[in-house]
Parts: structure tokens; sequence; C-alpha cells
């Protein structure tokens, strides 16, 4: 029974432990949300508010504007709150920084532990960062986590435990929070580009054709009330009075501290302090009363009192620190309160202090009591618009700056000086509200200014009318219409449609618009030097417009018909005209002359009047030392009527070159062929290169006709080194051949890989067969893909057994340019490459048959294809069963004896299926294209 009732005491504990911060947290938002409602009450219901619809356009701005009201309120609110806590605690004397201190504290602490809060930054509500992704409370989340902990644990210990952990991790939590939102901060103070005012966007544009003329855009620009941002909260409204000067007519009083130089028969400098009784004491002197007094009648009042002790002296006085003094700002400001400012701060410096006042404060009725009356009251649209701050007197103790209630608004949108709502105090007419804002831009249209007006609580109306701004009956005229409270006065734009010019564009040297004079014609607007050399002279384009609608049509001139002064081309201009000048390259196909042979840089140039076979040369580079100089061709393009014939024409290009008479005279569309030296070669042509084992291997010039075995026998023969048998003989020409049926012979394999594809996903009996063919298909394709990257090698089969023999022989070939000879050692060894149990090399041994090499390397492995096996000798012939003789079971290709360097190639057996036999062909077209090109290895695949 004992043990029963500990448990049951134990987990009436744990209920208790685990929902104390959860019931915490709520309290604290519902204390919070409590002292901000009245706040928002105050702020939304006891004020007017500013918000007709044709004040601001409706958009996504709106949005985000009413949520930055939100959280000025709710700000304003916080403020307030820690205020009245700092009252209680203070003796009524506490100064704006004090305030501050207070504020920061108790957000840090609520931080620190984890609860929710109202940020004083922004408004928003701060969740703990231990709740779930999904949003879930962290109340909800706290009563999860302790029916977790009643299952789990099993003793006090444990529980206290987990909940010291708990505890650490929320308040860690809470810290990273405070340091990613202080992140946040300076990624919000991201200077953004400037936005181009007004005037910038109306100077700066391009003007705008007719043609290209749109509807001019419904609605205005956001507007904002005129005068509020002057007020800046980010900033320390005291940092500004420390610096002011302390004139004559400044009134001393209790605080004041001040700094006493005296120099003569009396040395010294003293802090003076003026007391609560108003006097200052002078050491050896006594007290002075100084209270009341302005400051510029200290040193009459100091100099009399010390006077009657001390002679002959001189003295000096200055203010060190002025007192502070508790004024209070009321009504509608961001942070209204008592608040100690300094003795020479003024009404706006205070404003400043309290945040200025909010939009739905005055700025124009501002009263300053002191003593229960009405000192002065400021009108802050003489500071902002006039700079007149002699309204603007300085604070006494105990005054009462007033804000009151927001009067009646107009506002003002389109094209004027300064946009935005202003607020109205003896401005009762359209002339005080255009004078408010600083005047109509030049870009206004004054033919229809509209007057947007909320008419007797019920409806809103919109009034069109006229507006003449010239002389005093303009003056008279917006004078005469009246202004109430919420109109709106909006100034439509000007048609920004360029008027009275032509414009002149193409071929010109200054193209652009032009101002178009009474009988203005195309001669005038393209004489002198404005047209560009080797402008079209057949015609030129207007581009005009015609009535009823404006619809552009198109009229061609004769530009020289035009510059001589013929009345039907020179056309007189209409507004809008656009005046096009062509390029000749444009209007007409440009003549050219061909050179091709032995010049330099032979190709097609452009033909020029007058241009000779020398000029032509000359734009080719010259001509090559290979160039044939006593005879040169030209063909001629002849045209009679429809027909065309060609013929050539001889020359003596040695002759045109000196100039003169035998410098025959092109015409267009002439082909000069200039032809080579007879035998003569090229570098590429000259040379052929020797390797491996001769004497002098190398690069050696040939003449036309030379034979192998010469240039052989030129370089010093063989050595005793040189392998006859496997010398290897390459040629350009055959490359290239060899290269061309390749790529023909892989393009058609690789068709016949598609359609076998396509056959065997039809015709296949089993989803086996079908990933069996597949596989092997691929092998094939990528086969393909490997051989393509291969090139070539451009060999010649030969056999040389010495040079003796060479000579005369069918292998003492006629060298061309680019031929290659390598001659090798002895390689001492057979290939054995394939489906073998072991690809290697088998040491040559004489006398020993291809089955012999067979067996060295453990034989042909099961997938091997026995009827297919080839032999590539070291002199690039092939030999294979097909080749060799045959009798009933007999073949002799297991026979042959082989040489070293010889390549035996065992390929893989193929499953004797239909498609299957024609992927073997594919195949063995791959293997002989391989063996072509010398990849032995890729024949194995």
């Amino acid at each position: 029974m004992k043990r029963i009732l500990f448990l049951a005491a134990t987990f009436a504990l744990l209920v208790a432990v685990t929902a104390f911060p959860a019931l915490s947290a709520t309290e604290t938002n519902s204390y919070s949300r409590s002292n901000a409602s009245p706040a928002f009450a105050n702020d939304e219901s006891d004020t007017q508010e500013i918000n007709s619809d044709y004040f601001n356009t409706k958009s996504s701005e709106d949005d985000e504007s009413d949520s930055m009201d939100d959280e000025e309120s709710q700000d304003y609110s916080q403020r307030k709150d820690v205020r009245q806590l700092d009252q209680q605690k203070s003796d009524g004397t506490a100064s704006r920084r004090s305030y501050d201190q207070s504020r920061d504290e108790q957000v840090d602490s609520t931080a620190d532990n984890g609860k929710d809060d109202f940020s004083a930054k922004d408004g928003k509500e701060t969740k703990d960062l231990s709740d779930s992704k999904d949003g879930t409370d962290s109340r909800d989340l706290g009563e999860r986590k302790s029916v977790k902990d009643r299952k789990d644990r099993k003793d006090d210990k444990e529980d206290k435990d987990s909940s010291k952990q708990r505890g650490a991790k929320k308040r860690k939590v809470a810290k990273d929070s405070k340091k990613k939102k202080s992140q946040k901060k300076v990624v919000k103070k991201r200077v953004e580009p400037e936005e181009l005012s007004v005037l910038e966007k109306a100077m700066g544009e391009m003007p705008t054709t007719l043609d290209k003329s749109r509807p001019q855009p419904y609605g205005w620009d956001q507007l904002t009330q005129f005068g509020y941002n002057f007020f800046k909260h980010d900033e320390d409204p005291f940092a500004s009075q420390t610096d002011v000067p302390v004139g004559p007519d400044y009134i001393v009083g209790a605080g004041d501290r001040m700094t006493l130089t005296v120099w003569g028969s009396l040395n010294g400098k003293y802090n003076l302090e003026v007391n609560r009784s108003g006097d200052v004491v002078v050491p050896k002197v006594g007290a002075v009363r100084v209270a009341g007094q302005p400051f510029g009648q200290l040193p009459t009042i100091l100099k009399g009192a010390i006077g009657r002790i001390y002679k002959d002296f001189q003295l000096n006085v200055n203010v060190a620190n002025v007192r502070m003094v508790k004024v209070y700002v009321v009504g509608e400001v961001a942070a209204p309160g008592d608040y100690n400012v300094s003795s020479l701060s003024t009404v706006i410096n205070a404003l400043s202090a309290a945040g200025g006042p909010t939009k739905s404060g005055s700025l124009r009725n501002i009263q300053i009591n002191r003593g229960g009356k009405v000192v002065e009251t400021v009108d802050l649209y003489d500071f902002f618009l006039k700079g007149d701050k002699s309204k603007d007197i300085r604070l006494q103790p105990g005054d009462t700056i007033l804000v009151p209630v927001l009067g009646h608004v107009a506002g003002v949108a389109g094209n004027v000086r300064r946009p935005g709502i202003y607020e109205l105090k003896d401005e009762n007419s359209i002339k005080d509200i255009l004078t408010l804002c600083g005047g109509i831009n030049a870009t206004g249209y004054l033919q229809r200014v509209q007057l947007y007006r909320v008419q007797a609580h019920d409806k809103k109306m919109v009034t069109d009318f006229s507006l003449d701004l010239s002389g005093t009956e303009g003056d008279k005229q917006t004078a005469a219409i009246r202004l109430q409270d919420m109109d709106l006065v909006n100034v439509l734009p000007i048609d920004g449609v360029l008027r009275g010019y032509v414009r002149l564009e193409g071929h010109v040297l200054r193209p652009g618009d032009y101002a178009l004079k009474p009988g203005m014609r195309v001669s005038a607007l393209i004489k002198g030097d404005n047209l560009l050399p080797q402008y079209h002279a057949g015609a030129g384009q207007i581009t005009r417009l015609f009535p009823p609608d404006m619809h552009p049509e198109l009229v061609y001139f004769d530009v020289t018909r035009a510059l001589k002064g013929d009345a039907d081309q020179d056309l007189e201009l209409k507004e809008f005209d656009r005046v096009k000048i062509f390029a000749r390259d444009q209007m007409q196909e440009i003549p050219a002359v061909k050179v091709s042979g032995e010049v330099q840089k032979p190709g097609q140039f452009r033909y020029l009047d007058n241009m000779t076979v020398r000029d032509l040369l000359m734009q080719a580079g010259n001509v090559k030392l290979s160039a044939y100089l006593k005879s040169a061709e030209i063909t001629r393009i002849k045209r009679n009527g429809d027909a065309v014939t060609s013929y050539s024409i001889t020359i003596d290009l040695e002759k045109a070159l000196q100039g003169g008479a035998e410098d025959f005279k092109l015409e267009p569309f002439d082909e000069l062929t200039v032809r080579r030296i007879p035998n003569w070669a090229e570098a590429t042509e000259r040379y052929v290169t020797l390797k491996g084992e001769v004497r002098f291997p190398g690069t050696y010039p040939i003449y036309k006709g030379e034979r192998l075995s010469s240039v052989i026998n030129r370089a010093g023969g063989f050595t005793d080194l040189a392998y006859l048998k496997g010398a290897r003989f390459t040629r350009e020409a055959v490359r290239k051949l060899q290269q061309q049926r390749m790529d023909e012979a892989l393009e058609k394999s690789q068709e016949k890989i598609i359609n076998l594809q396509a056959q065997v996903s039809q015709t296949a009996a089993s989803a086996e067969e079908v990933a069996s063919s597949k596989t092997t298909l691929d092998n094939l394709m990528q086969s393909i893909e490997l051989l393509k990257k291969r090139k070539a090698e451009g060999r010649v089969v030969m056999e040389i057994a010495s040079l003796e023999e060479l000579k005369g022989g069918a292998y003492d070939l006629e060298l061309q340019g680019g031929d290659q000879l390598v001659v090798p050692s002895d390689p001492g060894g057979v290939n054995v490459i394939g489906d073998v149990y072991n690809q290697s090399t088998v040491v040559t041994q004489r006398g020993h048959d291809i089955e012999w090499y067979l067996k060295q390397v453990g034989g042909p492995t099961g997938d091997a294809d026995m009827d297919s096996i080839y032999v590539v000798k070291v002199d690039g012939s092939v030999i294979s069963q097909a080749n060799s003789s045959k009798f009933m079971f007999y073949n002799s290709f297991w026979g042959k004896k082989l040489d070293s360097g010889d390549t035996i190639i065992v390929p893989r057996q193929y499953e004797k299926t239909a498609w299957l036999r024609g992927a073997k062909d594919i195949a063995s077209v791959i293997g002989n294209i391989a063996v072509t090109a010398g990849v032995l290895v890729a024949a194995g695949l």
C-alpha cells in the first residue's frame, strides 16, 4: 500500500513539474496581449484614419504597409508598458536612456526564459525554436513530452536531470534565436538602388514617336503624408543637443555648471554650479545670486561681487554643462510621456525625443502649455517648407507639448513637384494646395485636372476642370475652386509623343529627329555632308502616316534626282515622316572577282572600278614562288540577252605584274587561275620518313619518280637487327581511303544493330531472351563507338626479304610525299588474344604451328568460335581457315608455321538463333575493320 501511495505522489509531482513551463508561457502570453490590446484600441478607434482608396493605389504594397502599421502599434504598446513599470520604480525623474535600458533588460530576460514575447523591433510573436517543424504550439508539445516522461522515467532523480537538460536546451535555443534575429536585422539594412524621380524620368527618357505611342497608365503612385518622415526613430534624439551654443539671452537656473577663469591680482580657475537657492559660491568671495539672470550679464555680476574684495583683475565665464529640465509630451506622438531634456532644447527636440507625431497627429497645431496657458502654437509646415524656426521656442521646466488629432487633409497626385497628403490649416482652395506641393511640373496636362471628393459622407465623385496658370486669371481660377476634407487633386501627364519633327535614319552621318519647318523638302534634310559614302542613289524611303487613323504607308524617291532639285522626287515632308537612306550593299549585289591557285590568299574579293589583274593579286597577297608566270587563265562570263556564256582568256602573268598595258583589266565575276610550275612539289609532298632499324633514320627529300629502295639505300641500308618481315609501310592517301571505308562500314553496322533491336523486341519468346539479346547488341554498339574513336593507319602490306631483292621488285613502290617506313627489331614472340584461357605473348619457337601456340595459352574457351579463328601476320596479311587448303576433315590452317610478331585472334561464338546470326555478321564486319585499322585488341570484343 505504501508503495502505491509513493508512486501516486511521484506521478502528481511529475505532472506539476512538466505542466509549469507551459502554464507560465500561457500566462505571459495572456498578460502581454491584454496589455497590448488597449494600445491597439486607442491607436485604431480613437484616431482619424486616412485610408481612402484614391489616396493609395491598392497593390501588394498595401498589405505590407498594413502589417507595418500593426507592428508600429504593437511596438508603441510594448514601450508604453515598460514605461509604466519604470515610473512605478523611479521617482519620476528617469530619463529616456533609463527607459531604453529597462526595456532591453525586460526583453532579454523574457527571451532567456524561453517564453513568448512581442519583439520591440518588429512586433511579431517569437516562438521557441524547440517547437516542431510543422508549427505545433510549445504548450501542446510540452504536454506531449510530459505524458511521455510519465511513462519512461523510473524515479524523481531521472525526472530532475531531464528537466535541467530541457531548461539548458531552451536557454541555448533562445540565445541562438536572438542571434538569428540580429542577423536578420543586418539583412534588412541592405541598401536598395535609388528610384528615379519624376523629373529624372521625364528628362531622361527618349522621345516617343506616334507609331509607338501607348495608353497612359491609369492611377498614380502611392501617396504618403507629408512631413512625418522628418522624425527618425532609429537615432538618439539627445545626441544633437549637446553641441548647441549658449547665447547671451540664456536664462541661468539651478543645475547649470560654469567655469570661471580669473587672472591679474587674483589667479585661478573655478568650477561653479548653481544650487537650488539660485546662487554660485565663489571661493573667498561667497555666494552670488545668478538664477534668473541672462547669461550675458554673468560677467558683470561676478565681476562686481569679486571687485568688492580684489582689484585689478579680469575674468571669463563659460558654461560647462547645462541643466536638465522635465517636459511632458502628450497627444498623438509615438511615445508620449515625461522627458528630461537639456535646457537648450526646443519644441522640435522634444518631439524628436518622443519619436515624433504619429500619422494621426497634427503637424500644424502643436501647442506649448506653460503654467496652464498656451504660450505658443507651432506650425511645422513653416519649418519644413520655409525653414522658419522662429516659433521653435526653448522649453522651460514643466512645459507640456500637446500634439492634437490630425485636422482636415487633402492630397495631390500626378505631375506635381511634391506629391503627397497635406494637412490643411488656412488653405481652402486649389491654389493653396498647389502652393504646398511646390506647383505643377512642366509635364502636367492643364486642360484636364481631376478633383476626387467624398461627398456628404455618402459617395465619391470626380470632377474635371481646366487650368490656365498664365497671368492673374490663373490665380483667380485656382483660388475660386474650394477644397474640402479628403479631396484629392490629380494632375495628368501631357501626351509624351514628340511633335513637329521628321526623323532621318539609315546610311547617314547624323541620324535622328529634325525640326519640321514650313515647306521643308527631302533635299534640305540630306544635303551637304549628311550622306555617308556609298549610299544607294537609286531609291530612298519615306514612312508616312496618313489620317484619319494615321496608318503607315511607304513612299519612295530617287535620291540623286532629289538632291538636284527635281520637284517630282524632292518631296515635301510631313509631320512624323521617317526618311531612310539605304547603303549600296543593302540594295544591290556587290560584284566580286575570284582568284585561285598559287597565291598567298586565294578566295573571292570585291570588284572595284578599273580593277586589274595586278590589283587582284595584291589583294590576294601576291603569287607564291611556285606560281607559273608565263601564262595564267581568266574565266569570264558574257551575257547576250537572256543567255549567258563563259570563255577563257590566257594572259602573261609576268608582264601583268610589271604593270602598264599588259596589266589586263578585269570585269565583274572574273575568275583568275594561277597555275603551278610543272613538277613543283610542296613540303608535304617532297619528304618521306624512315624509322627503326636503318643506319641513318630520319626524313628525306625525294624527287619525282624516286622509289623505296633508292631512299633506303640513301639511308645506309638496314642494320643487322632489322626484322624485315615486320616492316610497316604507311601512306597518307591509303589512310584516307581506309578511314572512309571504315566510317561507311560502321554506319551500316550501326543501322543493322538498330534494326535487330526492333526485331528482337517483336519476336522474342521470353523476357530472358529479350534481356540477353539486348546485352549482346549493347556490347556490339559499344564496340562500334570504340572503333569510331580509332583512326585508320594507312598500312600497305608488303614483303621485304632484303634490299637487293626489293630493288626492281613488286614492292619497290614509287614514293609519295608523307610516306613512312618503320623497320622494327625482332619482337621475339607470338601474340594470342581473344577467347582463350590466358591471353599473352608466347616466345617464338621455330617450326611450331598455330595449334601448338594455342595450347601454350590453355587453348580456346568453351565460348570460342573455332571456325572463325584467324591470324594477322606481322606484315599485315591475314590467314584464316577460309583461305587455307582443305581435304575432307583436314585443314592446313592449323599446321601453318608462325613468325615472330604474328597475332592469333580467337573470336567469341554466338548462339545460333536467327537474330544472333545477323549480329555475328556485324561482329565480323567490325573485326575486319579493326584489323584494317591495326587495332588488334578490338577484334577480340
